[in-house]
């Protein structure tokens, strides 16, 4: 996913790595969104889509390796989140997902990349 830089791009840091998969769903399940979006998931995070063939994604969550970040050591996993809408659309989404990881107390930390 890295590499596609437009738009509100995110970190999310643990050492619980054994939770990570338990995360990523309930981070999917939080969502909330019209009619107008669709969640797609896969192995490794989810795509939150919208019915817009010259917009179609705008919200990417996925499981990433750091390489080369400041804020985390080289080899190490966390979820990445690029939110391609923005305003209130994303900033809700943001809130939701930060809700997800606030019920964690301390495992979870947010970075801005």
């Amino acid at each position: 996913m890295r590499g596609r830089m437009m738009g509100w791009e995110y970190g999310i840091r643990t050492k619980e790595y054994n939770m990570l998969p338990e995360i990523m769903q309930r981070l999917a399940a939080s969502l909330t969104y019209s009619r107008m979006y669709s969640l797609e998931q896969h192995t490794d995070g989810f795509n939150l889509l919208r019915d817009d063939a010259s917009w179609p994604r705008a919200l990417e969550v996925g499981l990433e390796e750091a390489n080369g970040l400041d804020e985390i050591a080289d080899g190490e996993r966390y979820i990445y989140c690029l939110f391609h809408i923005w305003g209130e659309e994303g900033r809700v989404w943001r809130q939701q997902l930060e809700g997800v990881t606030n019920q964690y107390s301390g495992m979870f930390e947010w970075f801005e990349l």
